[in-house]
């Protein structure tokens, strides 16, 4: 990085996330899941297997395989046999699912939004934009 401290950035990066995770916590809250959770919900679609999803959340897979037993206790999630090695299975999402997770992307953009509001629309695109940016595969 050229011209630009890098850690204090990453700090802010990381800080920001956080600050919208905990202000939206309590709305999630109100779903009966955690953020963490959430998170899992939405990254289920595209990776149904349980070590896969630790794998690519970079969570650890006794820590996600907790997490999935209690959605899937709570009918937000259904377990599949895989079907190209029927030793394995795979998550899905039931309908109560993909409300919850709707919902709770709802928790969490209001909670962005509040945090866009300090700045101006055009610094809103701007923020957008580079954002998008960086965080493009490069391949």
């Amino acid at each position: 990085m050229t011209g630009v401290n890098a850690w204090p950035l990453l700090t802010r990066i990381w800080k920001l996330q956080r600050d919208l995770v905990q202000k939206a916590a309590p709305c999630i809250d109100e779903l009966g899941i955690s953020p963490r959770e959430l998170m899992l919900l939405a990254f289920v679609e595209r990776q149904p297997n349980p070590s896969g999803l630790a794998r690519e959340l970079r969570i650890p897979t006794p820590s996600v395989s907790h997490a999935l037993k209690r959605l899937e206790n709570q009918g937000m999630l259904e377990r599949r046999s895989d079907p190209a090695d029927l030793r394995r299975f795979n998550f899905a999402l039931t309908a109560a699912g993909r409300k919850a997770l709707a919902r709770g992307q709802d928790c969490l953009k209001n909670s962005f939004r509040g945090s866009l509001r300090r700045l101006e629309p055009d610094e809103q695109r701007e923020f957008e934009r580079l954002l998008r940016k960086l965080t493009e595969d490069e391949s």
